[in-house]
């Protein structure tokens, strides 16, 4: 109770150095109705002790100037205050601390951190057996030895009782503490374990929906190549005359034949590239290439279609030195997609250079051209499968996965493509594989 018999507050003195926490402790006993007075040193207490009649000292434990067990003791050899029910707050929790608080004279003591409720009940137990600690005989002790150190005890029954109390309930909340953090750890443990459960089992439906998914366009794609490979042989049959004689304008028309058949092989052998790549089902080379060497007899592929387009196509040399580890048949491939959209989207009177060098422990060949240039809202999904470069002016000579195998393909030789762009200059894409050894 925080009122004595006569419904008075009961008086409590708070020992502690630290102004912050006395104030927190003296505003929370203020609030449950108790007079409480504070004292920022043992030497002060002592004399606050014999101007005002408390009835309880709640006392910090490492204080400068006198301890918390120096004041209990100094207490307890005072004839006048010898009496004084004496709590001590520590943040130490060794057991021997325990016992020296009964040595000095301590009727209970609590560890921080602490609850309210913890600090409340103790102080009411302790005001509870306030006359049966003043009638204690000082001359009744007990000799304990712990750990190799002895303690003299003379405290009360009642008082070791309440400081065993004390020491029990603090050990059960901190195994309730305990239990409930091991609890929710295994709770935890068990969430993470299922989260990634279920994250194994998404990647493994969706690899799953990825290789059928792969598997279909393959076997799509092959499925189109045969009639598609027929209607290019017969149209070439046709326009030999091999079923009779042909005009101009039926010549004319075989060839357009021809030339749709070829585009739509193209597309087709992308998606089935793509399909591929996807599988792991494209073989690859891997050998000493000299870049110099395969870089330079693509003008004699290149170097017709940009002319025809009005476009100049510039190769500086690069020094024979540069050999990288790639496959010389699927480089060749990346670089003539590079320069076959280099072509396409450079307008007439536009330019277009390779170079290639070694830089950083790669090498790298670079294809650069003065066309339309990328938006800046592509540049981060240009290398995605199905994007198109400029799908906003009509141009879709593909199905947009140029770009997207041969990023791949660069990625399985241990190297990468990445492209710099300014919307209306042009773009340059640069081909990074590692060097040879």
């Amino acid at each position: 109770m925080s009122t004595s018999a006569r419904g008075t507050p009961r008086k409590i003195l708070v020992v502690e150095d630290s102004r912050t926490q006395a104030e927190a402790l003296r505003a929370q006993l203020a609030a449950n109705g108790y007079d409480v007075h504070v004292a920022k040193s043992g030497v002060e207490a002592l004399a606050e002790l014999r101007r005002w009649n408390a009835e309880l000292v709640i006392s910090d434990v490492i204080m400068p100037e006198m301890t918390g067990l120096e004041l209990c003791r100094a207490l307890r050899n005072d004839p006048a205050l010898r009496g004084m029910p004496f709590i001590l707050l520590t943040s130490l929790v060794d057991p021997l601390d325990v016992l020296r608080g009964l040595e000095c004279g301590a009727d209970n003591y609590l560890t921080k951190p602490y609850e309210l409720d913890q600090l409340l009940h103790r102080i009411e137990r302790t005001l509870e057996s306030r006359q049966k600690r003043a009638t204690r005989s000082a001359n009744d002790s007990i000799e304990i030895t712990f750990l190799g150190s002895t303690f003299t005890i003379r405290s009360s029954r009642e008082q070791v009782l309440d400081v065993l109390v004390s020491s029990f309930e603090d050990v059960v909340r901190a195994n309730t503490a305990l239990r409930a953090a091991e609890e929710e750890r295994a709770r935890l443990y068990e969430q993470e374990k299922q989260a990634r459960l279920d994250a194994e089992e998404a990647k493994a439906r969706a690899e799953e929906a990825n290789r059928a998914k792969s598997e279909f366009l393959a076997m799509m794609s092959h499925d189109l190549r045969t009639p598609l490979n027929a209607i290019g042989g017969y149209s070439e049959l046709l326009a030999m005359g091999v079923r009779g004689p042909v005009n101009e304008t039926q010549l004319s028309d075989l060839e357009r034949i021809r030339r749709n058949q070829r585009h739509l092989l193209s597309l087709v052998n992308d998606v089935l590239s793509f399909a591929r790549l996807e599988t792991g089902e494209i073989p690859l080379h891997i050998d000493r290439v000299n870049l110099d060497a395969t870089v330079r007899p693509l003008r004699a592929v290149i170097e017709p279609q940009a002319t025809q387009r009005g476009v100049t196509y510039e190769f500086v040399g690069c020094a024979p030195e540069v050999i990288v580890m790639a496959d010389s048949e699927r480089l060749e491939q990346i670089l003539i997609n590079l320069l076959g959209n280099a072509i396409k989207f450079t307008s007439t009177g536009g330019k277009i250079t390779v170079t290639c060098a070694s830089k950083g422990g790669q090498g790298v060949v670079e294809v650069s051209d003065t066309g339309i240039g990328i938006p800046p809202s592509k540049l981060s999904s240009i290398f995605d499968a199905f994007v198109q470069v400029d799908s906003n002016q009509g141009r879709r000579d593909g199905v947009g996965l140029g770009l997207a195998i041969s990023r791949k393909l660069a990625n399985a030789m241990h190297g990468d493509i990445t492209v710099r762009s300014v919307l209306g200059e042009g773009s340059t894409f640069s081909v990074t594989l590692p060097l040879a050894d």
